[in-house]
């Protein structure tokens, strides 16, 4: 039999040590691996059985409440009692509130833009008129006739046409298309397009001659909301653009544009 020097005993005595390592380690990993196995089947016949209870014992109670309303509800029907009907107003998708006929008066806040480039504005709203309109509801839509009156007095005399003078007077007979997309049951917000005839002059200067007819087109926005079933309450701001090709005099404009913002308030009729 041979003989081992130390340096080959003292490594056989490393690795013998390390296998011994090794293999108490491997036990381990297996045991900590059979004990998981154990606490996740537990786990999941747990839940099974509390699963089970919930959907069947679950299940045969609710069938049980059922049939006793079922019953009670049966006992009640044969009461004769009397049933109070709820107001149009309150029932979502009433007829008012997709067919009708509204009119009322608005105040504003008017911005002109006059021959030279001029820039005037009133924000008095007893100062400068009142508007009125009258429209048509229907299925989010609106078709409406509105008249602005305005006297709006500037700090410094204008001049057009050889006339001058401070005070200019503005009627605006506008014709709007609106769309009227429902945000909740009694709040729209609108928008659309329409065409106005103005007519504009120096104010207190005579007869309807002195007056300069002329059209633009119009934009509009703002939102409105229905107060009650009888009362709607909105808020417009419009934009009216003078169109140079539908003036029929060669004559530069004298309104050239117009920015009013308007709070209507409004008596609402439904069909």
């Amino acid at each position: 039999m041979p003989t081992l020097t130390w340096a080959e005993l003292g490594l056989r005595s490393r690795l013998i040590r390390t296998w011994n390592s090794e293999m108490k380690n491997y036990d381990y990993t297996v045991n900590l691996r059979k004990e998981i196995f154990k606490y996740l089947f537990k786990t999941i016949w747990f839940l099974l059985v509390l699963l089970y209870f919930i959907v069947f014992v679950g299940e045969s109670y609710g069938q049980e409440a059922v049939s006793s309303e079922f019953s009670e509800m049966n006992e009640h029907g044969l009461e004769s009692r009397t049933a109070t009907r709820e107001p149009d107003f309150f029932v979502s998708g009433t007829p008012f509130q997709w067919t009708g006929f509204y009119f009322g008066v608005g105040f504003r806040k008017v911005g002109l833009k006059v021959a030279n480039d001029v820039i005037i504005s009133d924000s008095d709203s007893e100062a400068n008129g009142i508007g009125v309109n009258l429209g048509y509801f229907w299925e989010e839509q609106v078709v409406e006739f509105e008249r602005q009156n305005s006297i709006i007095e500037h700090t410094n005399s204008l001049n057009y046409e050889g006339k001058s003078g401070q005070r200019l007077e503005v009627i605006q007979n506008n014709f709007w298309y609106s769309q009227y997309p429902k945000i909740s049951r009694n709040f729209y917000l609108h928008y659309g397009i329409g065409v106005q005839f103005t007519k504009t002059r120096f104010a207190a200067t005579g007869s309807d001659e002195s007056y300069v007819n002329e059209i633009a087109l119009g934009v509009e926005t703002g939102a409105s909301y229905f107060v009650s079933s009888n009362l709607l309450l909105y808020y417009r701001f419009s934009l009216g653009q003078h169109v140079p090709f539908l003036t029929t005099s060669g004559s530069s404009p004298f309104l050239k544009q117009s920015q009013l913002h308007t709070i209507y308030l409004n008596s609402y009729f439904p069909l």
